[in-house]
């Protein structure tokens, strides 16, 4: 993976602004959490980032290549939702291990 740059990122849905004038960076290997009341745009961000919705303004960039326009099978990026799937019938462990086993990319250790 590679750096994730925000640059002033701006998402409005009519005359509603979900995201204002964004800024942030991500460095590679880095874990980070968006925090914040329900309505702040964390979900609108963590959308756009994975490509399920395009800004109305401003870039996004992984690893010094502008991925703004790529649809979501381009980007190799995925997201937890607020409120993930968690299947019953495994542990907490299992549940978490459970994207890894079909990512060729990720090692048995």
């Amino acid at each position: 993976m590679a750096d994730i740059f925000i640059e002033k990122v701006t998402k409005r849905f009519g005359d509603f602004t979900a995201v204002d004038n964004i800024d942030m960076t991500f460095a590679d290997g880095e874990v980070a959490c968006l925090l914040g009341p329900s309505g702040c745009g964390k979900t609108t961000l963590m959308r756009i980032l994975a490509g399920l919705e395009r800004p109305t303004s401003g870039r996004v960039i992984f690893g010094g290549k502008d991925v703004t326009k790529l649809p979501p099978r381009k980007r190799n990026v995925g997201m937890v939702f607020q409120y993930p799937v968690m299947y019953p019938t495994l542990s907490v462990l299992e549940n978490l291990e459970l994207p890894m086993r079909y990512d060729r990319n990720v090692s048995e250790a």
